[in-house]
């Protein structure tokens, strides 16, 4: 039976489906939104959808986790480093400059001056630097989520956190050892399930992972172990099936407040996210051709949220199959021109030791032939 690892050989150290599994998870993401952003916070997908939904961004920290670690395998420190700051920071920072210079003028409620000179419009330039603020004066106050410019920007501060984990990891020699990295796994789930409860723990690392989205870093690391095991990982159909049916039957059976509230729960199901994360990105997934020139899914994440937020103020839909369909052009757009004048320039700087590069170089070579 053929594994992971194999097929990723196959294709030049690059599985062939995770491109379009970024593109299909961060239109998962966008989706998810459509639901709260049309009724209010408390709304979410039912049954089994509310499964697979649950499954979206613990995925998403699998799959970085996974392509990140085939980075730092090839990089010195400082140069993973500096490759994790060109790819998170540029496109953020643009996007935080979009939203405080159009979008909020467009819909705040304030007055200009008083917009441009309030403490919150100053606040909300931290969002540069991971440093992550939601609102902006008078802006999208009337929307069923209010106020919140982009509620997505939530998982800046852990993916950063992920980065400093995978720099310490380098840093001690650990990263090429799937046990030492299994074993910071299993001490940080640990740290986050049981808090206090362990002794002898510090502080400030208590502080740190008490972080609501801190318990996203074991998916992460989830992903860095597997990827050390990819060799020994199957590519299962049968399995993947399996797999795929826990998720949906994980919406119908367990509550969501059990779910979503207690982190040993949530972990229970981190392999098995694990597993149908890897399988597609193992496979050869359709193309969109609209998606074949770059990778888009890092501008449809930032700007998916103020978008919808956008449409839902200027407009009187409440429908979330409806405002998706409103959303996707203006998101694809803006995530287009992302890429292209934001993102794929830094990867120049990037080039010969980003697993992005990498796999840029490739599609360019591919268009080429």
């Amino acid at each position: 039976m053929r594994s992971i690892g194999s097929i990723m050989d196959e294709n030049k150290g690059i599985g062939p489906g995770f491109d379009m599994l970024r593109v299909g998870l961060a239109l998962a993401v966008i989706l998810r939104h459509c639901f709260p952003i049309s009724y209010g916070m408390e709304a979410v997908i039912g049954g089994i959808g509310w499964g697979a939904a649950m499954a979206i961004v613990p995925m998403f920290f699998i799959l970085s986790g996974f392509l990140v670690t085939g980075s730092a395998l090839r990089l010195t420190l400082g140069k993973f480093v500096l490759s994790r700051v060109l790819r998170i920071v540029p496109a953020l920072v643009v996007d935080t400059l979009v939203t405080i210079l159009l979008i909020g003028p467009l819909f705040t409620n304030r007055t200009l001056a008083d917009y441009f000179a309030s403490p919150v419009t100053h606040s909300y330039l931290l969002n540069m630097v991971g440093e992550i603020h939601y609102f902006l004066p008078g802006v999208f106050e009337r929307n069923p989520v209010s106020g919140v410019v982009n509620g997505a920007l939530w998982t800046i501060p852990p993916e950063l956190g992920c980065y400093v984990a995978m720099a310490m990891l380098i840093a001690l020699g650990w990263v090429r050892d799937w046990r030492l990295v299994t074993g910071l796994l299993g001490a940080v789930a640990a740290i986050i399930v049981f808090g206090g409860q362990i002794g002898g723990v510090p502080p400030v690392v208590l502080k740190v992972l008490n972080y609501p989205g801190a318990m996203l870093v074991p998916y992460f690391l989830l992903g860095s172990a597997l990827f050390l095991k990819r060799h020994r990982i199957p590519y299962s159909p049968p399995l993947f099936g399996m797999c795929v049916a826990m998720i949906l039957a994980t919406g119908a059976i367990v509550p969501k407040a059990v779910f979503s509230e207690v982190p040993a729960v949530t972990f229970l199901a981190a392999p098995v996210y694990a597993y149908v994360t890897l399988f597609l990105g193992a496979t050869r997934l359709p193309a969109l051709p609209l998606f074949a020139r770059g990778d888009y899914s890092y501008g449809m994440y930032l700007y998916g949220f103020p978008i919808q937020q956008a449409i839902v103020a200027s407009t009187s839909v409440r429908n979330p199959l409806i405002l998706l369909i409103l959303t996707i052009v203006p998101v694809v757009g803006l995530a287009m021109l992302s890429w292209h004048l934001v993102e794929k320039p830094t990867l120049r700087l990037r080039k010969g030791f980003s697993m992005s590069a990498r796999i840029e170089a490739e599609r360019q070579k591919a268009e080429r032939s």
